[in-house]
């Protein structure tokens, strides 16, 4: 046991970095994973089908029309076998504003397509299908596409294919130059609403009671780009980061199937059985979905901008502080209504089972199927924790979790809650990087919501943490700023909203891991140094800290072994009304226009500040039976999966018994006013306080009691 294990760490850390450069191994390999399929998942969904949000490629008949929901911004037509220069890297260049290339429409190095086809600049996501209605009216069919963007009326092509006597022998015809085996009449519709984003034809019933369709939307000269009724199991199958930038054919937007199939020119497998009888109103048939790696697509409320906010920007929208870096600064690439989330859903157990549920944050230049899109991920957090993880896109590869990113994972987590069976006590987060930050962050800022964290290598908010001088920790940024005559050439934020190391306080009921490498070469060893300490300066945090000797940034998820800290998050549960709070908050980072605040940790809400900067509340609640903690501070070595230094702060000896007793302390710093629950605190009338305030404050309490008190130390009874 150590008072201090971070001056150990430290040592430890900086003496093998002395002997371990140049000794990283980087011949790393990812194995695919097999599996069987597990149970079909029954959404907690009404009888009628989910208009809002929806499991990409399922094909339904919702009260009488054939709907089939698409997968979105899986849009890059036929893998060609084309090898060039990434478009993404041709996108990181005009990023820096080193050149203009209009075909890189593809944000981020490591969200690869497979498909190889782009839009004309400024026509992004323009033939990117949502959704095709098949109804009928008497002797008429009518098909209505909705398109993720639609600029101009004649900028999309969408056009159908029938089988009209569902005999693959007698028909002779292609759509849009694509073999379609039995088809024997072809309709295109050239002619869209902007306004609605709809392209809608008719055609005459044919003359049987079941017929074969096929669909698919093209750019106006008519190549291809997005093919219909492919099912929930397309793939997106480039595995994380290393294998996505040497198979050209994989890649991370749910198109690999279709790519290879319009690349060989034949579409024939992709098709919709239609069963007449059933497109009757009244008549509602549900789609089942197997255990696996999945596409989700919720309806937002939000676009940007307002007005026209649909599709995708290719050159993003900057984030609200304008931190034009030419890395990784804030930008929104997908700005419309319609957004995605990768989900896998274990393949062992009863779906009908209460399952636990962990956010997986991905990093900069990554996406939606990037960290959750591993073998080793789906099977040490989901399969053998029986856990659903959910990737938000976070609407675009910089979006830092803040703002209309963060929305997004807020959306993305009740979107999960409302669609599988999740025990809300066993909710967690975690990430990469960028991930690793935003899910710290969303930790530290939502508290009463999950049970643990998982970081690894996460940015703090700064590159200027510093590692310790002796006991001191000493933050440079203004210092090394001021006397510069020219701006660093990397914003020092980047594009992270507040330097979430400075509110690791907050975790208090959240335990967690943190994993760095003593090698990175973008979150830096000083980052990782400076977490370290504060967590272990940060009393009552339960945690586990892991330098890797040998790993740079990309070393961990590239070994895709993420079995220690999997481990740790098995049994963790919610903390719903802990007897101490201790909670930092900042009003600057709340944005009201997508109803994003920062107001609340489990028994204290409304939080108001008095003035610019942090809002600190230390308050404890001694009314409550009390489970008293004693911790353990320590250090060991270890590997897995490459050597690490470890600190740790761990639960010491047995929980003791507490008496409760009817009163509570507080100490706060820049707070107004803030509104007590006194069921969940157990606080009664004629509580005892002691409140310490560096300001006049308001403590408003839910059995309709209020304290106004002055600055300083007041005591008394409520």
């Amino acid at each position: 046991m150590h008072k201090n294990p971070n001056k150990t760490l430290i040592a430890l850390t900086l003496s093998v970095l002395l002997t371990a450069c140049g000794t990283e191994d980087n011949s790393l390999t990812n194995t695919p994973s097999t599996g069987n399929p597990g149970t079909p998942v029954n959404p907690q969904e009404t009888a009628q089908c989910n208009e809002n949000s929806w499991f990409g490629g399922v094909t339904e008949i919702c009260n009488g029309v054939l709907v089939y929901r698409d997968y979105v911004y899986d849009d890059y037509g036929a893998d060609t076998g084309l090898i060039s220069p990434s478009p993404a890297l041709l996108n990181l260049a005009t990023r820096a504003g080193q050149l203009g290339n209009p075909l890189a429409n593809t944000p981020g190095l490591l969200s690869p397509t497979a498909g190889d086809s782009r839009y004309p600049k400024g026509a992004e996501s323009t033939a990117d299908l949502v959704e095709l209605r098949l109804s009928r009216q008497g002797n008429t069919f009518t098909a209505s596409f909705e398109m993720n963007a639609l600029y101009e009326a004649g900028q999309t092509i969408a056009a159908i294919a029938v089988d009209t006597d569902n005999n693959p022998a007698t028909g002779d015809k292609t759509l849009l130059g694509l073999q379609v085996t039995g088809a024997d009449v072809v309709y295109e519709f050239n002619t869209g609403n902007p306004q609605s984003n709809l392209i809608t034809g008719t055609f005459p019933a044919p003359a049987g009671n079941t017929f074969k369709i096929w669909a698919v939307t093209a750019k106006s000269n008519g190549e291809v780009m997005n093919v219909a009724f492919r099912g929930p199991d397309e793939e997106a199958g480039a595995e994380g980061t290393i294998p996505a930038q040497v198979l050209p054919n994989k890649g991370n937007w749910w198109e690999d199937k279709q790519a290879a199939a319009l690349g060989a020119g034949d579409i024939s497998e992709f098709f919709a059985q239609v069963d007449t009888g059933k497109l009757t109103p009244g008549i509602t048939e549900k789609a089942a979905v197997d255990a696996g790696f999945k596409q989700r697509v919720y309806t937002s409320k939000y676009t940007v901008p307002k007005s026209t906010g649909e599709g995708m920007v290719l050159q993003g929208i900057l984030g609200r502080e304008k931190l034009e870096s030419t890395f990784c600064g804030q930008t929104f690439h997908f700005v419309g209504k319609y957004q995605p989330y990768g989900v896998y859903i274990p393949k062992n157990g009863n779906f009908d089972d209460q399952r636990s549920l962990q956010v997986i944050m991905h990093g900069c230049e990554a996406n939606h199927a990037s960290q959750i899109n591993q073998p080793g991920m789906q099977a040490q957090f989901g399969d053998q924790l029986d856990r659903v993880l959910v990737s938000p896109l976070g609407r675009g590869p910089y979006g830092f979790f803040s703002d209309l990113s963060e929305r997004d994972v807020l959306d993305v987590l009740d979107d999960a809650l409302n669609t599988f069976n999740i025990d809300e006590e066993r909710v967690l987060v975690g990430g990469y990087s960028m991930g690793g930050y935003g899910s710290t962050r969303l930790a530290a800022l939502y508290p009463d919501r999950f049970a643990g964290l998982s970081n690894w290598v996460g940015f703090t908010g700064s590159i200027l943490n510093t590692p310790l001088l002796g006991d001191t920790l000493i933050q440079v940024e203004d210092a090394l700023t001021a006397p510069l005559p020219f701006k660093l050439p990397v914003n020092s934020r980047i594009g992270g909203l507040g330097n979430i190391s400075n509110y690791l306080g907050n975790l208090r009921h959240i335990p967690g891991t943190h994993s760095y490498g003593a090698l990175d070469e973008l979150v830096q060893v000083n980052t990782g140094l400076d977490w370290a300490f504060k967590l272990g300066q940060t009393d009552g945090v339960i945690y586990e800290f892991y330098m890797h000797l040998v790993a740079e940034h990309l070393t961990l998820i590239a070994l895709d072994d993420w079995q220690k800290e999997a481990e740790f998050t098995r049994n963790l549960k919610r903390v719903k009304n802990p007897g101490r709070i201790t909670y930092k908050t900042n009003e600057a980072f709340a944005f009201p226009e997508y109803e994003i605040k920062h107001d609340k940790a489990y028994w204290l809400s409304n939080i108001k500040g008095r003035g610019e900067g942090d809002i600190s509340m230390d308050v404890e609640s001694f009314a409550c039976a009390r489970t008293a903690l004693s911790f353990e501070n320590g250090q060991t070595l270890g590997n897995g999966p490459v050597p690490f230094v470890q600190t740790f702060r761990r639960l010491a000896g047995l929980p003791v018994q507490a008496a409760s007793n009817n009163r509570f302390t507080a100490t706060f710093s820049n707070l107004a006013s803030v509104d007590v629950d006194t069921v969940a605190s157990c606080l009664q009338n004629g509580a005892a306080y002691t409140v310490n305030s560096d300001g006049p404050v308001v403590l408003k309490f839910s059995n309709g009691k209020t304290l106004n008190l002055p600055a300083g130390t007041s005591t008394g009874n409520l």
